[in-house]
């Protein structure tokens, strides 16, 4: 993933910063002085210096996702890393120098997300966007000369460019769906009361696998309802047990009743 990256900001700079690679080379090498003394022509450096969580974008919810037998999965939303980069311009002229280096901050302060056609290897099929964020002031390469000293190199000016990728753990449950709950609930001195939650689905005739969105659904006796959501489910939170008509109201079609028995394997409705 790191090395796609490499090559997608190489992209970036060629395509979107009009570096010819003839004439400018784009290394990703530590910047010390051994590699200082081996560039033979104006030179943009990237090094990759920090790589760590961002709290900002953690997410803590999970998606669930359906399957023809009636399974759930449950999969951990990707965690967010942030990859940091200094760049910086290596040329033996300083005027060559600063202009490479202001049409570099152009073209990396002008896109808050990758541009999809720059993307490259795995990155290109993330359905995540790819933010990136260029000279900000609480980047984190605040010493400077700290740095430069550890390489035994010379003070840079240099820009901070930080990219945040997903990182996906692969962490996934598969269970059948839970599609009745029974809660039970009794006073001290009261009788005991039992309520029932039960989840389904609403599809069309003959398409289990097709759920309709927006429909309605009215468990007729309590007065209650319920709209499906984009995979068609829906679901009732306190029926009690016993015998129920269900109505399902779908634009352009017929109400249909059906009797649902509380609780049942199954409260999936088709029209």
């Amino acid at each position: 993933m790191i090395t796609d990256l490499d090559e997608t900001i190489r992209q970036l700079l060629i395509q979107k910063g009009s570096l010819e690679p003839a004439e400018v080379d784009i290394s990703f090498e530590t910047p010390d002085r051994e590699w200082t003394a081996s560039i033979s022509k104006p030179t943009v450096n990237l090094y990759l210096y920090d790589i760590r969580e961002n709290h900002e974008l953690r997410g803590t919810e999970w998606m669930i996702a359906k399957d023809q037998n009636g399974n759930a999965t449950r999969k951990k939303s990707p965690s967010r890393i942030d990859l940091s980069y200094l760049v910086t311009i290596w040329a033996n002229d300083i005027g060559d120098e600063h202009r490479l280096l202001w049409r570099v901050l152009l073209t990396l302060f002008g896109y808050q997300t990758l541009p999809e056609e720059v993307l490259s290897g795995q990155l290109a099929d993330l359905r995540y966007p790819i933010k990136i964020t260029a000279a900000q002031p609480d980047g984190l390469s605040r010493n400077p000369a700290d740095f430069w000293t550890a390489l035994d190199n010379e003070l840079k000016p240099s820009i901070n460019y930080v990219v945040t990728l997903p990182l996906d753990t692969d962490v996934v449950f598969t269970a059948p769906l839970i599609k009745t709950k029974t809660l039970e609930f009794k006073a001290p001195d009261g009788e005991k009361e039992q309520l029932v939650q039960v989840a389904g689905t609403v599809h069309e005739s003959g398409k289990p696998d097709q759920g309709i969105a927006g429909a309605r659904v009215v468990a007729k006796e309590v007065r209650m309802t319920a709209d499906t959501d984009d995979q068609g489910r829906y679901s009732f939170t306190r029926l009690s047990a016993g015998q129920h008509t269900f109505q399902v109201m779908v634009a352009g079609k017929m109400v249909k009743e059906t009797s649902i028995t509380v609780p049942s394997a199954s409260y999936d409705l088709e029209v």
